[in-house]
């Protein structure tokens, strides 16, 4: 199934990101979807939804990210629901939205609460300054048997 998350009402109702500048709420919704610790449901895709006409500041676009152009986000989200042609779930803890995408949903909507997105999620381990950060964070389980093979290919030894 394919969700459409509400990026700022996920943000601004996450303890961990609330209070950082939009820029930021938004790289770290992006950065925490990557890696995974989601409740999305088995093999989801997902969609973030940003409002953006009244303008977001610096907006670097991903390929699950959206900026609105629309009046908001709240409008976009349901026009991606009335044109679905399967079931589709939307994010958010707006009681308003997720009314008017179950009124627009000719295939159904299924409704995540904002809250639970990153329920089960762990806090992250406090690491002293002394502690580098552990670089294989986000990189493909292959990846490090990618890198032995192109070392091989062009020759070079560690």
């Amino acid at each position: 199934m394919h969700y459409l998350i509400d990026g700022y009402n996920v943000t601004r109702r996450d303890p961990s990101t609330k209070d950082l500048p939009l820029e930021n709420q938004r790289a770290e919704l992006e950065k925490r979807l990557r890696i995974g610790k989601t409740m999305l449901p088995g093999k989801a895709t997902y969609s973030i939804v940003w409002d953006a006409a009244g303008g977001a500041g610096i907006v670097h676009p991903t390929d699950r990210s959206e900026y609105t152009r629309m009046p908001t986000a709240d409008d976009a989200i349901v026009e991606k629901v009335r044109r679905a042609t399967e079931r589709i779930g939307v994010v958010t803890s707006d009681n308003e939205l997720a009314g008017r995408c179950r009124s627009a949903a000719l295939h159904g909507v299924d409704v995540l609460p904002a809250e639970r997105l990153f329920a089960d999620a762990k806090p992250p381990k406090k690491r002293s300054k002394n502690t580098p950060m552990r670089r294989d964070i986000g990189i493909p389980a292959n990846a490090h048997e990618i890198n032995r093979e192109l070392k091989e290919i062009w020759g070079i030894d560690d």
